[in-house]
């Protein structure tokens, strides 16, 4: 079995729920005969790669930057209070959105990432 790798786009005051949840979905994901062969490979990107600060203070340190991610499949933008006020006038995460876009099998959102998805004009 092929893995799809799944990329998760993190990014100050993401909603928690919004990113954890698909992560924990996706990672865990597999035949129920063979538990630990996962369908995905779940890893997170960020504008800068550096440190983040999702909603109430939780801190995470996403895997790659808009510079070095692998080839994602699928991408999953979440939502939360930053895609709703600074990651919607961020031109670089809007461009970051259309390019996946362009070449993933699929780019979901979760609750008000669908701002970002729109903002792109992808919705």
């Amino acid at each position: 079995m092929v893995k799809k790798t799944v990329g998760i786009l993190l990014f100050n005051e993401v909603e928690v729920l919004d990113f954890a949840g698909p992560y924990e979905v996706l990672s865990l994901a597999a035949p129920p005969e063979e538990r630990d062969n996962h369908f995905f490979h779940v890893v997170t990107v960020s504008e800068t790669g550096k440190q983040i600060r999702a909603r109430n203070g939780l801190t995470v340190k996403p895997d790659y930057s808009f510079v070095d991610y692998p080839y994602l499949d699928i991408v999953i933008v979440p939502g939360g209070y930053g895609a709703e006020t600074t990651e919607l006038t961020n031109q670089n995460v809007i461009t970051w959105i259309k390019e996946q876009a362009a070449h993933t099998e699929l780019i979901a959102s979760v609750c008000t990432g669908a701002l970002l998805l729109a903002k792109a004009r992808l919705t």
